[in-house]
């Protein structure tokens, strides 16, 4: 029975294939196997790139943030088995900014497609907790109003629900809207966050953000209009300071701000402040847990002795090294192709076989969004970087066949940021081609 349904579903594919051009079938295929599907145009305009170069048949596994299913993101290629999906994993629920610009809470182990910069990308966070309790409710106890008037109405949330919004008023010069942060132990990044926007009148008003003590406070002050926007400050670190603060600049009715969805993370001692996805709150703190994606790829898809590794990302600059690998079985990195963001912001290839390792760079910072790629074919390993050939070095040892068989994002020191493409090329290309690919 299951292999006449395979048979079946074969033919569907190839009936597909026939019926639609190459482009349009590869993306009806993907909705075919994916739970959950969107992103198509965007997706659309970037693989019709790879067809227009020439090098479109040649790609053995293509991703873009399009389709994906609970528990795995979807290649655009391969169109049949094996697919080499990346499993993935998140124990926690998580929100992202959704295609209408809405803020969206997702299921635990649903990947994120995040809409927040504009178009959508693949988001990958690190472990983050929210000390602000009650991050929706000001009207909470532990929120408190030295200097500033607080009232609520109903109105639309960035959830985009109708609820109670809360607004604040400054009532004199000293003082704001103040919660305590549940631990406010010193010596380590903070990122602070909250959504806002201008009540009353026309045009915008300033808003005022950030953290302090009783006896002072650290802020940020960012002009605010009509429409809800999410507001932030960061700082490297503080020392006793362990409070959310928030204010409107002026004392008059048109100053006055609605406020949504506080926020405050501590990161690692000596780190820079974060600001990372919301995560609600109510009377206690609550966790995301880390967004990991391994288990990709399979070897019949990565030729081990000569290919290139391409990815469009941008890291979100932890100070750890932040890698996208090829690897041996078993997530082993002993042997591996890499392209990572290393912790002093830059970029760089690492190629390492069983007898030798290689590290060339790509230049630029890990913070961008880049287009990079590695070519390796068992003598030289070249690194482009957005349209130019950077790096080129001389590979001793190369690998053997059937030594890659796996591709992870998180691996080792994990991979976190954002992903806007992803391609494995089953052979070396040109110079030229993988110039045209990355401008």
């Amino acid at each position: 029975m299951a292999a006449g349904i395979g048979l079946g579903i074969s033919m569907g594919w190839a009936y597909i294939k026939t019926a639609l051009g190459v482009v349009d079938s590869l993306f009806a295929i993907l909705k075919g196997r994916s739970t959950f599907f969107e992103n198509e145009a965007y997706s659309k305009t970037s693989v019709e790139k790879f067809e227009t170069e020439g090098i479109l048949d040649k790609a053995s596994i293509l991703l873009t943030p399009t389709g994906y299913s609970s528990g795995a993101i979807h290649n655009v290629k391969p169109d049949s088995t094996p697919f080499g999906d990346l499993a993935f994993t998140r124990t926690s629920s998580a929100t992202r900014t959704n295609e209408q610009g809405l803020v969206e809470v997702l299921a635990a182990n649903t990947p994120r497609i995040d809409y927040s910069t504009g178009v959508g990308i693949v988001s990958l966070e690190k472990s983050s907790t929210n000390q602000i309790r009650y991050s929706e409710d000001f009207s909470n106890a532990l929120w408190q109003t030295p200097g500033v008037i607080l009232t609520s109405s109903t109105g639309t949330n960035p959830k985009g629900e109708s609820a109670t919004i809360y607004a604040i008023k400054g009532d004199y010069a000293q003082g704001g809207l103040e919660a305590p942060m549940a631990s406010s132990s010193g010596g380590n990044g903070v990122g602070v966050s909250c959504w806002v926007r201008k009540k009353n009148g026309v045009g915008t008003t300033n808003a005022i953000i950030g953290y302090g003590d009783p006896s002072s406070v650290y802020t940020n002050t960012v002009s605010v209009g009509a429409d809800w926007q999410r507001i932030t400050y960061t700082s490297t670190g503080y020392t006793g300071a362990n409070r959310f603060y928030i204010d409107a600049a002026g004392v008059s009715a048109d100053d006055t701000i609605e406020i949504w969805g506080a926020q405050v993370e501590k990161s690692a001692t000596g780190a820079s402040g974060v600001v990372s996805s919301y995560i609600p709150t109510t009377s206690t703190t609550e966790t995301r847990t880390a967004d990991e994606y391994i288990d990709g790829g399979h070897v019949s898809l990565i030729n081990s002795p000569s290919g290139v590794l391409f990815v469009e990302r941008q890291c979100f600059g932890s100070s750890s090294n932040e890698w996208i690998l090829l690897t041996a079985t078993g997530e082993d990195e002993t042997i591996s192709v890499g392209i990572y963001g290393n912790n002093n912001s830059g970029n760089s290839a690492r190629v390492k076989t069983s007898t030798s390792t290689l590290y060339k760079g790509f230049g630029g910072s890990k913070i961008n969004m880049d287009k990079l790629a590695v070519k390796w074919d068992g003598t030289s390993v070249k690194t482009f970087r957005n349209g130019a050939l950077f790096q080129t070095g001389t590979l001793s040892g190369g690998f053997t066949a059937n030594q890659l068989t796996e591709l992870h994002l998180s691996t080792g020191q994990v991979f976190y940021g954002r992903l806007k493409q992803l391609a494995v090329f089953n052979e070396a290309l040109t110079d030229a081609e993988i110039i045209a690919l990355t401008t």
